[in-house]
Order: C-alpha cells, then sequence, then structure tokens
C-alpha cells in the first residue's frame, strides 16, 4: 500500500492510515460485503460539497484488515461533525472478521476518531449503522428503523406482501402505467428533474445533479439501479437503489404527487424488489425512516424485518444533541421552501443540502 499516507505509529504489526489508494479501499469494502455507502466513489460525490475526506484503513502486512470512512463536514450553518457516511445510513467500521487482528483493529479505529474529531475541534462524531458495537467512549443510540426484506424468490417476496399492497400493484400494472429500468444519463436526469418536485413537495432542499451524476458515474454500473415508472411517456415515480455484494440499498425515492392515486409508487417498489431478487441478492434494506410514520406504515406493507439502526456518537465535549430532522423549528423553512419556484430549489438547494449530514 505504497500510496496510503501514514498517520500513527504501528503496534504488533497493525498501522492505522489514512488512505488515498482507491482501488485497495474499494477492493475491501466488496471483500467484507460492506455497503455501497463506503465506496470511494460516495467520498467523491462528498468532497463536490467541499468537504474532508478521512477514510482511515488498519493494515496488517499492507493489508486492509478494518477500516472507517469518515468525511469531516463544516458549516457555519449546521456546525462541524465527522459522519460515517453522509447521506447514507449504513456506515462506522468495517472488517474483515477471518483476520484475528480484527478486533483490536476495530478498536484502534475508533480511537483514531476519536483523537481526530478531537483535533478538528468537530461537535460530534456520527457512525451511521454500525455493524461493530464495542466502542468505548461512544454513546449507542436507535434513531431511525429500516425494514430488511429477504430475497429468497420473487415468489416468496410477492407472498410476503401485504394482500392489500398486492392490489394496488395488480391495478397499477392494469392502469396506463409502464415500468422500465433507467440505463442513461438522459434517465438519470429525468430522475434528477422529477425529484426537484418531489423534494420541494417535501420542503426539502435537493443535491445537485453533479452529486448524482458522480455517484452513477463512480459507484459501478453493476451497482447503481434506476426504476422508473411511466404514464403516457411521463415519468411519474422513480427509485434509485444502490447495491454492493448480498444487499440492495434503496436511496431515492421520488413522485409526482399528482398521480398519487395510481399507485405507481407500489409498482415501483415491487420492480425494485423482483430485480434485486432475480440478481441473486440476498437482502433489500428500504431507507432510513421513523417508527410509526405514513413512510413507516408504507414499507412494513411489502413484508420485511423491522430493524433498528445502531448509530454510534461521540461528543468531545463530553455532551451534546443530534440534529433532528423533525425538529418542529424546521416547520416554517419547509412551508416558505414548498413555495419558492423550482429553477431557485435547483439552484439554492444544494448549497445547503451538501452541508446536511442526514
Amino acid at each position: 500500500m505504497s500510496d496510503i499516507k501514514k498517520t500513527s505509529t504501528t503496534t504488533a504489526e497493525l498501522t492505522i492510515e489514512r488512505c488515498s489508494n482507491s482501488y485497495e479501499w474499494d477492493r475491501f469494502v466488496e471483500r467484507v460485503d460492506g455497503p455501497p455507502y463506503a465506496l470511494w466513489g460516495w467520498g467523491d460525490a462528498a468532497e463536490l460539497y467541499g468537504h474532508d475526506r478521512w477514510y482511515l484503513a488498519a493494515s496488517r502486512d499492507d493489508d486492509i484488515v478494518a477500516a472507517l470512512p469518515l468525511v469531516h463536514m463544516k458549516s457555519r450553518l449546521f456546525g462541524s461533525k465527522l459522519v460515517s457516511p453522509p447521506y447514507g445510513e449504513r456506515g462506522s467500521v468495517l472488517l474483515d472478521e477471518s483476520d484475528l487482528t480484527a478486533d483490536r483493529a476495530a478498536t484502534r479505529l475508533f480511537e483514531r476518531t476519536r483523537a481526530l474529531a478531537n483535533a478538528l475541534g468537530v461537535d460530534f462524531v456520527s457512525l451511521r449503522g454500525s455493524r461493530v458495537m464495542q466502542a468505548p467512549a461512544y454513546e449507542h443510540k436507535n434513531r431511525f428503523v429500516t425494514y430488511r426484506v429477504p430475497l429468497e424468490s420473487t415468489e416468496t417476496v410477492w407472498e410476503n406482501i401485504k394482500d392489500s399492497r398486492q392490489r394496488q400493484i395488480t391495478q397499477a400494472e392494469d392502469a396506463t402505467l409502464t415500468f422500465r429500468t433507467g440505463e442513461t444519463l438522459g434517465d438519470l436526469k429525468a430522475y434528477y428533474e422529477l425529484s426537484l418536485r418531489s423534494m420541494r413537495g417535501h420542503g426539502t432542499p435537493p443535491h445537485s445533479f453533479t452529486f448524482h451524476k458522480t455517484l452513477w458515474d463512480t459507484l459501478g454500473e453493476d451497482n447503481v439501479h434506476l426504476g422508473m415508472v411511466e404514464r403516457d411517456g411521463e415519468l411519474i415515480n422513480a427509485i434509485l437503489d444502490f447495491s454492493l455484494g448480498s444487499t440492495v440499498y434503496q436511496w431515492g425515492v421520488v413522485n409526482d404527487y399528482e398521480y398519487r392515486d395510481l399507485n405507481g409508487g407500489s409498482l415501483a417498489l415491487w420492480k425494485s424488489l423482483e430485480r434485486a431478487a432475480e440478481a441473486g441478492h440476498e437482502t433489500y434494506e428500504f431507507g432510513r425512516t421513523r417508527e410509526g410514520s405514513g413512510v413507516y406504515l408504507f414499507k412494513k406493507s411489502f413484508g420485511g424485518r423491522k430493524t433498528w439502526y445502531d448509530d454510534l456518537h461521540y461528543f468531545p465535549s463530553g455532551s451534546g444533541e443530534l440534529p433532528h430532522p423533525e425538529d418542529d423549528s424546521y416547520d416554517q423553512v419547509k412551508k416558505v421552501w414548498r413555495r419558492l419556484p423550482i429553477p431557485v430549489t435547483q439552484y439554492v438547494g444544494p448549497q445547503i443540502r451538501g452541508k446536511i449530514s442526514l
């Protein structure tokens, strides 16, 4: 690993380094069945917003045995934090569990992250969807929930979907709706244009198109999946999934709410599940949501296993509060955002969205 920058000394053959070798990093993430949010391309997209990548690798005999992808996000409005990953749900420490030093490597990475947080003066560290829970000095929180659908076969996936949801999917297929897979940059652009309207409806600033294109270009053709539902050639629903190894992760869901009664969203999600099962993946993971919300109930109807995200947090000052996406103080801002013209949200939105780690 000649082009990995050393940031600490070696202890018993184990070295913690700031990685600069994208090839070796991605090969490790793939080998340990890590999430796509840990791939090098995700950091490329985050850097578009001016953030600093701190991808830490624990190595033994020049082989990575554990890794922690961190991004330092700093702004006057939203403060300073180290996040793994920004804009996604699954990050934190990744381990090669076959290596005898893996547990010690994880401990060293957690320690190195605390030291980095103290040196940078961040408000907090947020390690999301962690697989490794033994992390002294970190607080464990379950703030968000997801559903994970086992992909044994398309038949089994269909049978586990709630009857009322099955009827909606069938009705959508019998209507004038058509489903297809997005394969071109033009398809991604159509998705993005719909997302601008969809995000404005939520009162949420959008990512930039360049952010989406970077993910499209760098995560790998086999890891990016765009499902599109059209009515008379017009895109009305779409889902952007990312996959790696055994799991497909739902990331972006956009809808034209004028046509919500046509159940295109249910059709798009079923097609995503069907594609994932046929491709041989083991699990489809829905995105982050709040327990009891309308989105939560929608996802529940597709028959997955309820799973809490295990998040780890470190506060250099000893205590602190995390941003809450449903804080009442945001309500007025959301109302104003919903009234803005699309060109304004497209121009201003990414400048805000890029600084929000959720």
